[in-house]
């Protein structure tokens, strides 16, 4: 094999004899060497997996600063693998003897080296300084090894991207579902057109207006834009390219001011990441159908109305290699005679009660099922890509081992929390869960694939009631002292939301249930979030504000045909937001009389018999509590 790096044709300053003597050896070079290529291709064809697994095993040793041995070879190509070894030898011999001629195979055999020995004088960057019969030799054997590892990372990407651009195609029944929701909501009076659209001419300004993206990434989307939508090639929806592009435009202007903005800056990045396809991307987006799926997915999880929602392959997603790597190591550890010391150490380490000793035990464990369980998930028939599986084996250790698998237990775990009324803290059930897994796996209830004895079950439910006991304690007496743990996982919950609109929805709920500690809550906010006091304070009565005014419309829609009524809700209404006490009485009267107007510009109501005739909907703002 002959890398495309290590060619260097003679410059033109050279002599002719030169050049011709360089481009003779090297195409006579590439001709003799087909059968190595044949074999060659089908050892990445037989051993994709094993080869997928030393790129990744060399990469996690790399970010250890350690080298690989041997026997890290040897489990990786060979071990348990004399079928696949085997079948490789019979088949790549049988290919031989079909494909070329005794006397080819010998030119090949004896010509490979004296022709790859001249290819090294004539370019000078590749001839050894120690200039000898010897040197040259091993400057040859090295020539043909770093050709393999070039063409080896290569073929294997083609293989790579040739299955996983039909990835989006798999999606191609989600693709159709959500461009419908949007042409219900969006589609009247689509234009054929798209480029003289004026949505699209919009859209255009603002990515060249964008402060977001750089002058290289604005004009490549721009110019892919240009050619993509005028394109006349129809997805399966029954919409062009463009067509559909102009779909999610509008639904990225459905919104305020900053949603809108968010929206429009994650399609120009999936547009410009669809344009520099990167290995590191879930799916591959270079093609038509992988174009629009990109488009459509910038809305999902940031567009409430339609909600645009895909279900990907199981190949794509972590979770689903996670599920497939603890299947695999319960099945190892069935076989192990110290399958409770391990589970217990793997449940201190994950817990922090790791010692020496328990981070020993999970390390040795972990070495001996990587190389065996990465073989197992880059194998053909599972097409997990190289990048969740990396992820995964970096991660591993926090895979959840110690889980129960009776179904009937973990309802009557459930059922026990909702006696406390926490049956909705899945993290809680999630500890107790493994407590009880680890004290029925001490007392020899479960059978060898770990799950529960058949006869076990009224014994698991006394231990579990033990468990939750002392767990559910434990976990009233630390909630007491956690407000500031509830702020930073509902903001880490509601990531997705703008800073301000998070910053409220926290305030809001927290301070429901912990009315004196309004201002803690203010102050917690205010150093995660890294703002001002006065910046804070603006927030807050920002979304206070905004609140108002949807809760005075909810009040109005609700009761516009009866006056009296509708006074008292809004009377109710305005003395809720004054005592929350992030707006003054005078913000809120304000607030709600520009609203009131606001609404009744198009209906106009007429006071019921209950109130005077002189008063109007517009004054029901102005009555003060």
């Amino acid at each position: 094999m002959i890398g495309i790096s290590q060619i260097q044709f003679p410059s033109k300053d050279s002599s002719k004899l030169k050049f011709v003597s360089y481009f003779g050896a090297f195409v006579s070079l590439s001709i003799i060497t087909n059968p190595v290529n044949v074999l060659f291709s089908l050892g990445t064809m037989f051993f994709r997996s094993e080869i997928k697994t030393l790129y990744i095993y060399k990469e996690i040793k790399t970010a250890k600063q350690q080298k690989m041995s041997k026997r890290e070879y040897w489990e990786i190509f060979f071990k348990n693998n004399t079928i696949k070894v085997a079948a490789f030898l019979l088949f790549s011999a049988f290919i031989t003897y079909l494909t070329f001629t005794t006397t080819f195979l010998l030119i090949s055999l004896l010509g490979t080296i004296p022709l790859t020995m001249l290819l090294i004088l004539l370019q000078s960057e590749l001839r050894p300084k120690d200039f000898n019969p010897f040197t040259l030799l091993k400057a040859s054997i090295n020539f043909f090894l770093e050709g393999i590892k070039e063409n080896l990372r290569g073929m294997v990407n083609s293989f790579d991207v040739k299955l996983e651009h039909l990835l989006p195609h798999q999606l191609n029944d989600d693709i159709i579902k959500n461009i419908d929701k949007l042409k219900g909501k969006y589609s009247e009076q689509v234009p054929e057109d798209v480029i003289k659209n004026d949505e699209y001419i919009q859209f255009i300004g603002y990515i060249n207006n964008s402060y977001e993206f750089s002058d290289e990434d604005k004009g490549r989307v721009i110019a892919f834009l240009d050619d993509f939508c005028k394109d006349d090639q129809k997805h399966s929806s029954g919409f062009t390219g463009g067509q559909v592009l102009l779909l999610v435009l509008r639904a990225c202007n459905d919104g305020d001011g900053e949603a809108v903005k968010s929206k429009k800056d994650a399609l120009i990045s999936n547009l410009i990441d669809s344009q520099t396809f990167s290995r590191k991307e879930r799916i591959p987006n270079t093609c038509f159908t992988g174009i629009i799926y990109r488009m459509l997915s910038t809305l999902e999880g940031i567009h409430p109305d339609p909600e645009i929602r895909f279900t990907p392959p199981r190949e794509m997603l972590l979770s689903e290699a996670q599920n497939k790597a603890r299947e695999f190591m319960l099945d190892r550890l069935k076989n192990k005679k110290n399958n409770k010391e391990i589970l217990k150490a793997w449940y201190d380490v994950q817990n922090g009660y790791e010692d020496d000793e328990s981070q020993k035990i999970v390390d040795d464990f972990i070495s001996e099922v990587s190389i065996p369980l990465m073989r197992k998930l880059l194998s053909i028939t599972s097409q997990y890509s190289e990048q969740i599986v990396l992820t995964l084996m970096k991660n591993i250790s926090s895979i959840k081992l110690n889980k129960l698998q009776c179904c009937e237990l973990v309802q009557h775990m459930r059922n026990k929390l909702q006696e406390h009324d926490l049956d909705d803290q899945e993290s809680l059930l999630e500890n107790i869960g493994k407590k009880v897994f680890l004290e029925l796996l001490n007392r020899d209830l479960l059978e060898t694939d770990f799950s529960l004895k058949d006869s076990s079950l009224d014994g698991a439910k006394r231990i579990a009631n033990k468990i939750i006991e002392e767990e559910v304690a434990e976990f009233k007496l630390k909630a007491e002292k956690t407000i500031e743990g509830q702020i930073i996982s509902m903001l880490d919950g509601l990531r997705m939301l703008p800073r301000e609109k998070r910053c409220y929805r926290v305030y809001v709920e927290l301070s429901k249930n912990n009315e004196n500690d309004k201002e803690k809550i203010k102050k917690i906010l205010q150093e995660r979030l890294k703002v001002t006091k006065a910046a804070m304070d603006e927030v807050l009565k920002k979304g206070a504000s905004h609140k108002l005014e949807l809760e005075i419309e909810s009040v109005y829609e609700g009761n516009k045909d009866h006056v009296t009524q509708l006074y008292e809700k809004i009377r109710e209404t305005k003395k809720e937001f004054i005592e929350d006490g992030l707006l003054t009485p005078q913000e809120v009267e304000n607030i709600t009389k520009a609203k009131i107007i606001d609404l009744n510009k198009e209906d106009k109501i007429i006071p019921s018999s209950n109130l005077s005739r002189s008063l109007s909907v517009n004054n029901l703002a102005v009555h003060y509590l």
